[in-house]
């Protein structure tokens, strides 16, 4: 399984299938993404916001309140 991050909500997404397309400036690997929370990208590998292991700077609990 391909994990990166969702460039949307920041959370954990798949890659689901990758393809090469052909450009101007030569092929361009470009991937198909989904998150969790439900968002599809289709978008140039090189775009993609990184690997899903910087998920764990974030807190687990978001909202949660400090006292």
């Amino acid at each position: 399984m391909d994990l990166t991050v969702c460039p949307e909500c920041g959370q954990i997404a798949e890659v689901q299938h990758r393809l090469v397309l052909e450009s101007t400036d030569g092929p361009i690997e470009h991937a198909k993404i989904r998150c969790v929370r439900g968002h599809w990208f289709f978008l140039p590998v090189s775009e993609l916001p990184g690997p899903a292991c910087k998920l764990r700077e974030q807190p687990v609990r978001q909202g949660s309140r400090q006292r």
